[in-house]
């Protein structure tokens, strides 16, 4: 997690060196970019590469039930997506992104004498739909920032997981995301390097009966979030 803001501050920093450049050189080299921005719906696809982990909130009792710690260590995940972009104004975008996610998150618990790495996996398909604020076009390039909301299906199989011996999470659920980015023009497409940040709304703990595993855990809630790193081709 220390690594984010170096890694921000050098994505914005190299974004501001860009976009910086005279305006009559920008111009001079001033690329098509397909004329992906005077098509009123556009489409496209995405890579992108995800260090996800769980919020955890405990009960409020858990330091008697025998735990030394509980955590969720950030882990590396990727995904690949489709992009449909909608131009509702020259500086505004409403877009369907869906994704599919391919994510490994580990919840750890120790206790003096056993330490125990619950990983749960979901392939989850995700639905965002965003929308995109962009900057005026300087030359080849025109930052934007993005945000929305966005619904996750786990399409994994429940069959590997057993309600007995592994934390069981909520299938479905709803996410907030943000993100910031910007555009570079080629002759004939356009590409966008994006960051993005995603937290899921609502706990994602199975709170089913026969989920005895979860029971015994001093669990109260749970959050899956992630950053994202992410390539657009348009």
């Amino acid at each position: 997690m220390k690594s984010y803001p170096t890694l921000l501050a050098y994505v914005l920093l190299c974004l501001s060196m860009l976009i910086g450049q005279p305006a009559h050189t920008q111009q001079r080299f001033q690329r098509w970019g397909g004329g992906v921005d005077d098509e009123l719906l556009h489409f496209g696809f995405s890579f992108h590469y995800i260090q996800a982990d769980y919020k955890i909130e405990l009960a409020k009792d858990w330091g008697n039930t025998g735990y030394k710690s509980i955590y969720s260590p950030f882990s590396n995940n990727v995904g690949l997506g489709l992009l449909a972009d909608l131009k509702l104004t020259e500086n505004l975008n409403l877009r369907f992104s869906p994704n599919l996610t391919f994510l490994n998150v580990e919840i750890i618990t120790e206790k003096p004498t056993e330490e125990k790495r619950n990983r749960i996996h979901r392939s989850n398909i995700e639905l965002p739909l965003l929308l995109k604020f962009k900057s005026d076009r300087k030359g080849n390039l025109r930052g934007y920032l993005v945000g929305g909301g966005q619904s996750a299906i786990n399409v994994s199989p429940s069959k590997r997981y057993t309600p007995k011996e592994d934390i069981i999470t909520n299938g479905v659920y709803l996410a907030y995301t943000v993100g910031i980015g910007f555009d570079i023009y080629f002759d004939f497409f356009k590409m966008a390097p994006e960051i993005r940040w995603t937290q899921s709304i609502g706990n994602l703990i199975d709170r089913h009966p026969g989920n005895t595993y979860n029971k015994n855990l001093p669990l109260d809630r749970l959050f899956l979030r992630s950053f994202q790193i992410s390539l657009f081709f348009e």
